[in-house]
């Protein structure tokens, strides 16, 4: 086998996408793809999105690129694309960071690559693994109360994804969130709503013990924390997968 296609849903193609560049150890071509419009519906993006999946598969400009997601005529990296409108066919985007090329009509065209650890590099195994430890997000708004991340730990949590407003602030939620994680009663993880930009280990929103999630959407960063929870509760390990990652 030369290279894979793996059709889904679009609802959370994304994350599939992510948790397989992170757990499938290959240089082979990976290329997730789906559709707006299904096979039945008039002008249907199924089945060239399929045809151009499966030629971006067999392009050997495809190997060691790691997991990429081929709709639309667009390949995008699956640590960057997100779906951004509910029924338009051009709805993967990698925002600030952009395509990683073109399924064009004459060729596959590469303009950049992944650089951060991915696939064949990935630390992660699921082989002895039966079942990944939970991890719940928490979606900051204005009308935010306390009380949600304690209620996420006493389901059973280990991990807490903050989808934070602005550059990742947690309002009301900050303060029981910094005493689970200097507790050690869950790893916390700070993302931020916007859609783009970074998170950073900024001490005038971050506490002691909290991990920046750079620039990963809070559902990126919740499939993250998840394989990180399989190896390390630490946060300072935590942060250092997400800063290779």
């Amino acid at each position: 086998m030369d290279g894979l296609v793996f059709v889904q849903g679009t609802n959370t193609l994304e994350e599939t996408a992510y948790f397989l560049t992170l757990t499938v150890r290959t240089t082979k071509p990976i290329v997730v793809t789906g559709a707006q419009r299904p096979f039945t519906a008039l002008s249907s993006d199924a089945p060239l999105n399929l045809f151009n999946a499966i030629r971006v598969a067999a392009s050997p400009d495809s190997h060691g690129k790691g997991v990429v997601v081929a709709t639309n005529g667009e390949i995008n990296s699956a640590r960057d694309v997100t779906k951004t409108n509910t029924y338009h066919v051009q709805t993967f985007r990698s925002h600030d960071v952009g395509v990683l090329g073109y399924a064009d009509a004459d060729s596959i065209v590469y303009y950049r690559a992944p650089t951060r650890r991915h696939t064949a590099e990935s630390e992660f195994r699921l082989d002895k693994i039966e079942r990944l430890p939970r991890v719940e997000i928490l979606y900051v708004y204005s009308g935010t109360q306390p009380g949600l991340a304690e209620a996420a730990v006493q389901l059973g949590a280990r991990g807490l994804v903050i989808a934070g407003v602005g550059a990742g602030a947690a309002g009301n939620l900050n303060t029981e969130c910094a005493a689970i994680a200097a507790e050690g009663r869950a790893v916390v993880v700070r993302s931020a709503r916007v859609g783009e930009g970074r998170v950073i280990c900024d001490s005038a929103y971050q506490e002691p013990g909290m991990v920046a999630a750079d620039n990963l959407s809070a559902q990126k960063a919740a499939v993250l924390l998840s394989l990180a929870l399989t190896r390390t509760s630490d946060p300072q390990e935590t942060q250092r997968m997400f800063d290779q990652y």
